[in-house]
């Protein structure tokens, strides 16, 4: 008896195993993967653009707009101009466009979090235009528009200014009392996606923007990162220094029963490029670059948290 309950029990195993491979690709071929959505506003309405890749038809994608009250209800009505039902499980990217932003994303936004179906590692930022121009638009790469913005922001992550998101570690900012969220801010410019600065945002709204050229100082302060490289004045020309290895640290200090706070950045790079003739051999003029680099860093950084009161 015991050897046939585990003959019985090897058997079910294996059925289960070739069920479960045949199920997977069952949905795959019979459903609409939501891989991008972009929330705005309307009417006091959510309207919702999503784009679902076209199966074995390479980077060609299929568009849907829906406007309702809720979000969910949006990608009902969506559903009836599609041949297939949606499935959302393949989300890569979240956007809110600027309207909607500095109305407030509150709704959304919940709504991205309690969706069982959806990863805590999608990506998300703001949208500077309509969720339908960037979504149809033809782009010179071999991807979807979904992946296409993944990746541009993903690498941006890795060994750009773009401080490291997705939707767990936003979620923490968002829900953290003392903390202000921050998002990427996405364009679309002709055949091209670009990124715009940081979307600043007190509680659900969108208050204020952070410019490209800020953004290498704002994730110097706020976390450990590699960058690819960055141009520094210097000698009445440019410095270019790569491999930088950026790390913070915080003091807290107390004077008359008032707190200080103090952000102390460590900055390891290697000078790879100089804009005029200046002899490196020279240890002074080496010298006098690394005291302009850590001038203009100072500056640059109390500048930004003096604008922005961060």
């Amino acid at each position: 008896m015991k050897k046939i309950t585990q003959k019985q029990i090897i058997l079910f195993g294996i059925s289960l195993i070739f069920m479960t491979g045949c199920l997977q690709k069952s949905l795959i071929d019979d459903v609409q993967l939501i891989q991008g959505v972009v929330y705005d506003t309307t009417k006091d309405k959510i309207k919702a653009t999503i784009v679902c890749p076209i199966q074995q038809k390479g980077h060609k994608v299929q568009v849907f707009e829906n406007i309702a009250n809720t979000v969910k209800q949006g990608r009902e009505n969506a559903s009836f101009e599609s041949a297939q039902p949606f499935a959302i499980g393949q989300l890569r990217v979240a956007l809110f466009t600027e309207k909607l932003a500095k109305k407030d994303i509150a709704v959304a936004y919940d709504t991205l979090l309690r969706d069982s179906s959806i990863g805590h590692s999608i990506y998300l930022g703001i949208l500077e235009g309509n969720g339908y121009d960037l979504f149809s638009g033809k782009y010179q790469n071999n991807f979807n528009v979904a992946i296409y913005i993944k990746n541009l922001l993903e690498h941006n992550m890795e060994t750009g200014s773009l401080p490291y998101d997705n939707l767990h570690h936003n979620s923490n900012r968002y829900y953290t009392v003392g903390q202000d969220n921050f998002l990427p801010i996405l364009k679309k410019q002709k055949d091209k996606i670009k990124i715009q600065g940081l979307a600043l945002f007190n509680e659900e709204t969108y208050v204020g923007k952070l410019e490209p050229k800020e953004m290498f100082v704002f994730r110097g302060l706020l976390e450990k990162h590699r960058l690819n490289s960055q141009e520094f004045k210097s000698h009445g020309g440019y410095v270019l220094i790569n491999n930088i290895r950026s790390t913070p640290s915080y003091h807290v200090r107390i004077k008359n029963g008032k707190p200080s706070f103090y952000i102390q950045v460590k900055v390891d790079a290697r000078l790879q490029e100089v804009s005029k003739r200046i002899s490196l051999e020279n240890k002074k003029n080496f010298e006098i670059i690394t005291k302009n680099i850590e001038k203009q860093l100072n500056t640059d950084s109390k500048k930004l948290l003096k604008n922005y009161k961060i």
